[in-house]
């Protein structure tokens, strides 16, 4: 039989003052009834922080993010609040990764194979393009599509 069977909270033996590291890697802290808390009764101290540091609730989609990248120092100086989940991938982007931005604007430009046409910068899924596809062709698989679909009209 448990020896602290019945006993919740600072009652029971193995209680660390209701802060705990989650398998995750943030940590959290005992406090029932506050408005961020799960049904446990925890809350991330990195988001109670951040709402410290801001003297307001943190707004639905803002983000904290560790500058540091380490998940339990949640010092105020390491926390910053990013509006938005995409604007936090900003901060893990790789160096040179050139996807479009969360409020990048996707301007027209003309195509890089001469043709006259225009474009978006970007595509639907923000990957930057120069060309219409089939556009940058050389002239040899050029000659073979045109060959292919002149059979293939003629069947």
């Amino acid at each position: 039989m448990p020896r602290y069977k019945g006993q919740t909270g600072a009652k029971n033996g193995a209680w660390k003052g209701g802060r705990v590291l989650a398998s995750n890697g943030y940590i959290l802290l005992r406090l029932p009834g506050h408005h961020l808390a799960d049904v446990r009764g925890y809350v991330y101290e990195h988001r109670l922080v951040a709402e410290q540091m801001l003297g307001r609730p943190l707004l639905l989609g803002e983000i904290t993010h560790h500058k540091n990248g380490n998940k339990t120092n949640n010092e105020p100086a390491n926390l910053e609040i990013v509006k938005s989940s995409a604007h936090h991938g900003i901060e893990h982007r790789a160096v040179g990764f050139n996807r479009r931005l969360p409020e990048q604007e996707n301007k027209l430009l003309l195509c890089s194979c001469n043709c006259g046409t225009y474009l978006f910068r970007f595509d639907r899924w923000g990957r930057p393009r120069t060309f219409i596809t089939g556009h940058n062709m050389t002239a040899k698989s050029a000659g073979r599509l045109l060959k292919a679909a002149t059979s293939h009209a003629r069947s």
